[in-house]
């Protein structure tokens, strides 16, 4: 937890080639005034600008974080660590390994007068920081740097940091116990060039549907809908909608099959269609089977009875009395971190994760999302009976209304979970009852194994915390 300040004065001079830079060259550049944490600091190289790139000294920058610098003179390599981050860099290259993970920055390191010199965007970069730069109107230039302010690591659960660290989970991570934050951390690849920090927006794939759910039983408490209503009442033309009732869909006990198409500008209305044309794969409420068409049609009921978007009606009854401004449905309009897919084996960019409102639309953040949990130990989205009605298991599989019951029949360590994927993302919401252990994983590579992921962390985490 540090913030950088530098502010940069430096003079009109002309564009510097690839050549090393000279000391007469040092000379032009005017006095350097450098804060950190609002302390003035005194460095022994100054920053300066080559074609448009902003360069700072690596070694005093790493002085002034309270970090750590060992160098390998033999290949030219510098070993950095901050915090729990391990930062490798070759001098000349353009890229710093960031605890196993490649940080491309598409501009080369240079040494300049013996000192090895970053571009202050890649290293803001590999320190999670926001980076401002500004010039002024007599043409002198200030750069300030906040680094990372969000990421918290309780020393009670440095474990379960470790072990994260340890399988290269990349997304985001957060664990609270009594809605307490002891964990807070972002690991690997937002994109190509920047790392996934614990406040970046997220898509959370199914996790979504916990909203669809809460959003449904808030039109009941309303006396505007019941759960035992055929679909037939809102939606016409669905394959026995006279008898799949919305607790069917909520419980995942419609015999719904489950895909749709996903491509990107289909309407509500246009996906509602293609369901009318699907073949249940039993007799509703018979038996379990997950389905996304069901959530679809849930979203598509809340818009018909509400009068508002299922976006709209989700963000004034939930997000916005909970105060969760990182959160809402997604569009391209929205910056999120960006999801990862195999190919060739190598992890690459995966398209714009197209889903449809009510099944996995929704975007968020760790934090958001603990507010999400609080809220739900309260009465504030809805009453505490209702909420119960969420948790109950409906079927075999212990799927309640977007919650997956854990724990035994005498409520002991009584866990709900849910977990999602899609789009390259993968992720899992879990919440011990019990105890009161939230734990959410926000991941952004396709095809983890959430729930046994979830399974190990909630292990760690009880065992940390002398659960067990």
């Amino acid at each position: 937890m540090f913030r950088i300040l530098l502010a940069l004065i430096l003079c009109a001079g002309p564009v510097l080639g690839q050549a090393s830079f000279t000391a007469s060259a040092a000379q032009e550049t005017q006095t350097v005034h450098i804060e950190v944490n609002g302390q003035e600091q005194s460095w022994k190289n100054a920053p300066l600008v080559l074609k448009g790139t902003t360069y700072v000294p690596l070694r005093d920058v790493v002085t002034s974080v309270n970090g750590t610098l060992k160098w390998e003179a033999r290949t030219k390599t510098a070993t950095i660590t901050v915090g729990q981050d391990k930062l490798v860099h070759q001098a000349g290259s353009d890229f710093i390994q960031v605890n196993h993970v490649r940080l491309s920055s598409g501009v080369e390191s240079r040494t300049i007068n013996g000192t090895l010199m970053l571009p202050v965007r890649a290293l803001a970069n590999a320190l999670k920081a926001d980076i401002k730069v500004q010039r002024t109107a007599s043409g002198q230039m200030s750069v300030n740097i906040e680094t990372d302010k969000v990421s918290l690591l309780d020393s009670q659960v440095a474990s379960v940091d470790s072990y994260l660290r340890e399988i290269d989970f990349p997304g985001m991570a957060l664990i609270a116990r009594n809605g307490e934050v002891l964990l807070r951390q972002g690991y690997g690849l937002a994109d190509e060039q920047t790392l996934n920090r614990p406040d970046q927006k997220t898509r959370i794939a199914s996790l979504s549907k916990s909203f669809t759910a809460a959003s449904i039983l808030s039109l009941v408490e309303k006396g505007k809908l019941d759960v035992q209503d055929p679909i037939s009442k809102y939606i016409t033309g669905i394959p026995k909608g006279d008898q799949i009732t919305l607790h069917m869909l909520l419980s995942q006990t419609s015999g719904l099959p489950s895909a749709f198409g996903r491509g990107e500008g289909t309407s509500l209305e246009e996906t509602v269609e293609e369901i009318r044309h699907k073949t249940l794969k039993f007799d509703p409420g018979s038996a379990y089977l997950y389905s996304n068409s069901g959530y679809v049609l849930l979203a598509y009921v809340i818009e018909q009875v509400s009068g508002m978007s299922y976006a709209d009606y989700v963000q004034q009854t939930i997000l916005k009395p909970l105060g969760m401004k990182n959160s809402g449905e997604a569009s391209r309009k929205v910056h999120t971190n960006s999801g990862f897919v195999a190919e060739n084996k190598q992890w690459v960019p995966a398209p714009y994760y197209v889903s449809q409102s009510g099944s996995g639309t929704i975007y968020s953040t760790v934090d958001d999302l603990l507010k999400w949990d609080r809220g739900l130990y309260t009465d504030k989205i809805l009453s505490q009976d209702t909420i119960e009605q969420m948790y109950e298991p409906y079927s075999d599989k212990n799927y309640g209304y977007a919650w997956i019951l854990k724990g035994n029949d005498q409520n002991q360590n009584r866990t709900v979970f849910h977990n999602g994927s899609g789009g390259g993302f993968a992720t899992a919401f879990s919440r011990n009852l019990t105890d009161d252990i939230t734990i959410i994983l926000l991941g952004n590579h396709a095809g983890m194994d959430m729930t046994s992921l979830m399974d190990e962390v909630e292990a760690k985490t009880a065992q940390a915390l002398n659960l067990q």
